[in-house]
């Protein structure tokens, strides 16, 4: 069921929510015993939660309509009293004082915390991969362990798996879109800014970002107005007439499988058939932000390095190998460097609201490719880090130009799920959302 959907019955008094928490946390004790998808449960304080919910549902003065309603968290939350260690031994035994915001603005509308989510090292990579609290596997191949998507790994699964409705994550590059589409789920990124990052440990200040995975627009909707504490967008009559998508085919048509790119094309004519005009061709600035950065640097490596150099030097073998290295790396960018990426990342955002100025939306796939088996990219540092950069080439674009974003399934291929990406310019979250609900409704058939 949905987050709302819960929420709706708790409300009507058919569920009481010490029962639904208490469901939660034994389905994940028996489906998750080696902590693979919880690195660690917030039992006390859900029950705590829980109860009060339960006293508000008898008698009429609910917080939210979601109040009741457990979720997880993603490990870099800041969670009083409670270990936040960011998926990485560097953090271990930190304790936070106190929650971060937005698990605050959670809190007070009576959302449960049910625990912490595994993720990769502070969050730097796009596969979902932590050799040190394990890696969750994929929950569509049952025979070979492939990655979930990261770096909100254990988030998606926590839906996918059925141990939580919904999940709060982060974005810096992909990471919430990369493991909803992989594990056939629906994520929102938001624009930079429209959720605080406070008390969140931080990848890179100026790229980060909080959003929720779901299993629809509509539970993303509400999260979303619950931890930005912006109004809700109205979904009723959301419709696709006359709106005008661009498939992209910069970067998307180069990177991705063929395979997968003829299954978002079959998504898009069910948008086609709901009223959407659909066209494709080139953005530039595609292309352009991401000459950008292979000449002067990631802002997420940059400012990482930045934050954390000093302490992964001093702490060597305390963060896994190939993410130190990639973190590393970035000293090798200058000043001057780091100033033509941010000008250059000013510019090209401007360049993509010009180029695209015609467009309601801009899509293509979530992800270039299926993904792929865990054991091969434990093995070999070269597969992992060519593994790692497929997996952010095209969400990273909306990160780049300030962009917010959604995917959505879009049916499977191979008998994996291929995610559809929608993006629109920054602080559109209302009207991509709405759009989104539209989308999300006409690919009903192709995701039965």
């Amino acid at each position: 069921m949905t987050a709302l959907e819960l929420g709706h019955l708790i409300g009507e008094g058919s569920i009481d929510p010490t029962e639904l928490a208490q469901y939660f946390l034994d389905r994940i004790k028996k489906h998750d015993p080696e902590r693979r998808i919880y690195v660690r449960l917030s039992e006390e304080r859900a029950l705590s939660e829980a109860k009060a919910a339960a006293v508000r549902a008898k008698n009429g003065t609910r917080l939210s309509p979601l109040d009741g309603v457990p979720i997880s968290w993603k490990d870099l939350f800041d969670t009083a009293g409670i270990a936040t260690e960011a998926g990485t031994r560097l953090f271990e035994g930190r304790i936070p004082a106190k929650d971060a915001e937005c698990l605050t603005r959670a809190s007070r509308a009576g959302l449960v915390c049910l625990g912490k989510t595994n993720m990769p090292d502070i969050a730097f990579s796009g596969i979902g991969v932590n050799p040190w609290t394990g890696t969750g596997p994929n929950p569509f191949d049952r025979e070979i362990e492939r990655v979930p998507g990261g770096s909100s790994a254990g988030a998606a699964l926590s839906i996918a798996e059925g141990l939580a409705p919904a999940a709060i994550g982060s974005d810096t590059a992909g990471s919430v879109r990369i493991p909803a589409a992989w594990c056939g789920v629906t994520g929102l990124k938001t624009t930079y800014g429209q959720i605080s990052l406070e008390g969140a440990v931080p990848l890179s200040y100026t790229q980060d970002t909080i959003g929720p995975l779901t299993r629809d627009i509509a539970d993303a909707n509400i999260l979303y107005s619950i931890l930005s504490g912006r109004p809700v967008a109205d979904l009723s009559g959301a419709s696709l007439k006359g709106v005008r998508i661009l498939r992209a085919t910069s970067q998307f048509d180069a990177l991705s499988d063929p395979a997968i790119i003829e299954q978002v094309k079959k998504g898009l004519s069910l948008l086609e058939a709901a009223g959407a005009v659909v066209t494709e061709g080139p953005v530039k600035a595609f292309d352009d932000v991401i000459a950008l950065s292979a000449k002067h640097g990631s802002p997420a490596a940059i400012e990482a390095c930045m934050m954390y150099g000093d302490q992964i030097r001093a702490n060597r073998g305390c963060m896994y190998e190939p993410i130190e290295e990639r973190i590393l790396a970035a000293d090798k960018f200058t000043a001057v460097d780091a100033a033509a990426l941010y000008r250059g990342m000013e510019a090209l955002i401007s360049d993509y609201l010009d180029q695209t100025a015609g467009y309601d939306l801009v899509v293509g796939p979530t992800q270039p490719e299926h993904p792929p088996a865990i054991a091969p990219l434990l093995q070999s540092v070269e597969a992992y880090l060519k593994a790692t950069m497929m997996s952010i080439s095209l969400t990273r674009l909306a990160n780049l130009l300030r962009l917010c974003a959604t995917t959505l399934p879009c049916g499977r291929e191979s008998g994996f799920p291929v995610g559809l990406m929608l993006m629109s310019p920054g602080d559109t979250e209302g009207k991509l959302l709405r759009l989104s609900a539209a989308a999300e409704t006409a690919l009903k058939p192709i995701n039965a």
